[in-house]
């Protein structure tokens, strides 16, 4: 009888060795993506905007006129202003005297420290990256120059090709993409080409980082509202401090030198501007300050100047995104979220309105509470770390006392115009008047009965 033959053997064999293989390759392929894969960004200031603050308004973080930066560089409907953006650098090289080959010399330079701006890697080669970086830089440093030439009525700047920027509405959107998280450079790289600036465009000599400053602040101070703050004021504020790109110059701009201290909120309602009103709050704007402050004290609630336009709804995502992606503090998110409780209805921006608090350039009262209203889903309180918790309590508590609305009613009820106040007046007088001569009735009635009792018991006494 033949030996038996295990048919199965061989083949269970080749699987093994197959499958070995198989494990083997992937893991060297897997090693060496974690052997190629790049270090995370420790001090990255720009990113893409998570999807969760995307969806809720996909055109606030999309540039509509041109890319700043490499995150939009791509953007076909983009590039049709990539010529203007390389005939501007040829302008700014010849204004600030200064070599191609110097600035790309000085951009290879920085280049890690660039890119770790970006919390994405950037796909671009070194070539190509510094290519996008010089031309955009270039691009806004020849715009802060005409900026400044056209308020001093300075010749020395302009030159034909200023009318393609001479129309408000093209610029207009130009600086609002300007302000957008996804389309920036790191502001170090402008103070740094304007280092090598060698001729005397330079605002402030020998001082390249005040100089830098009072460029921004004069290109975006109307953007910005920032009218009631002027160059020693930003220059104070900003200080020491370092500036990430423009987002984070016109956070540093909005927000106190220093945040109030951050709460646990107790209650989270707080009643709406109107209904404040009626319980005898007083409204008052805030004529200097920071552009986003806001203070309670003895029954006044102080707002600092609100300036509503078609892109502030942009500005304040940006903003936020900002902070929720690379900062701690959330002082811009609290301080929309406070403003979309106090901001209801009409009526409330409205009564702002009168108070001077609100200024708008929006269609009318109700569309500037639905743009309020529109930012708020995007925003999170932390309830335990809050900013404007003392503020909130103190106010809930002023509005829980029923003396504060009764001296409301009261005043414009009875007080409202002069023949009322008389009225009133006259009222209070013979209501006061009656109650003399009712006093006075009955202390000489029990005067009247004493001195009877009196005289009859003295009588009485005589016969006793």
């Amino acid at each position: 009888m033949g030996e038996a033959v295990d048919i199965n053997k061989g083949y269970n064999h080749i699987t093994v060795d197959v499958k070995i293989l198989s494990d083997d390759s992937l893991v060297t392929s897997l090693g060496d993506k974690l052997k190629n894969l790049s270090p995370l960004p420790t001090e990255c200031s720009i990113s893409r905007v998570p999807v969760h603050l995307r969806e809720r308004n996909e055109k606030a973080f999309t540039p509509r006129e041109i890319s700043i930066g490499p995150l939009h560089h791509n953007n076909d409907n983009l590039k049709h202003m990539h010529p203007h953006k390389l005939r501007l650098l040829k302008h700014f090289l010849s204004r600030a005297k200064l070599s191609l080959h110097d600035c790309v010399q000085l951009l290879k330079m920085k280049e890690v420290y660039l890119r770790n701006c970006y919390a994405d890697p950037i796909e671009f080669d070194s070539d190509r990256f510094t290519e996008i970086i010089l031309v955009d830089s270039a691009f806004i440093l020849e715009l802060f120059f005409r900026n400044i030439s056209s308020d001093d009525n300075n010749n020395q700047l302009q030159d034909p090709y200023d009318h393609f920027f001479g129309g408000p509405r093209k610029l207009r959107f130009i600086k609002t993409d300007m302000l957008l998280l996804e389309n920036q450079v790191p502001f170090f790289i402008i103070e740094d080409l304007l280092s090598l600036t060698k001729s005397d465009i330079i605002p402030i000599k020998n001082d390249v980082r005040r100089s830098a400053i009072m460029l921004t602040y004069e290109f975006f101070k109307w953007k910005l509202n920032l009218l009631d703050m002027d160059n020693f004021n930003i220059e104070e504020k900003v200080g020491e401090l370092q500036i990430q790109h423009f987002v984070d110059f016109a956070r540093i701009c909005y927000v106190p030198r220093e945040f109030p201290c951050k709460n646990k909120l107790k209650c989270m309602s707080m009643p709406r501007a109107t209904k404040l009103h009626e319980a005898g709050v007083k409204f008052k704007v805030m004529n200097k300050g920071n552009p986003f402050d806001i203070r309670f004290k003895d029954g006044v609630l102080e707002i600092s100047r609100l300036r509503l336009k078609d892109a502030t709804e942009i500005l304040l995502r940006n903003l936020i995104a900002y902070e929720r992606c690379h900062l701690h503090d959330n002082y811009v998110n609290d301080y929309v979220f406070i403003l979309d409780r106090l901001i209801e209805t009409a009526g409330d921006v409205e009564l702002l309105m009168h108070y001077g608090i609100i200024e708008s350039k929006l269609s009318g009262t109700q569309e500037v509470a639905s743009t309020i209203n529109r930012l708020s889903p995007g925003t999170t309180m932390a309830r335990r770390r809050f900013y404007f918790s003392d503020l909130w309590e103190n106010v809930n508590d002023y509005y829980r006392v029923p003396w504060h609305k009764w001296r409301v009613t009261l005043k414009e009820d009875y007080f409202k115009n002069p023949w009322a106040i008389i009225s009133v007046t006259a009222a209070v007088v013979l209501l006061l008047l009656t109650i003399v001569q009712t006093f006075y009735t009955v202390i000489s009635f029990f005067f009247w009965s004493n001195l009877y009792s009196h005289i009859l018991l003295s009588k009485l006494a005589k016969y006793v």
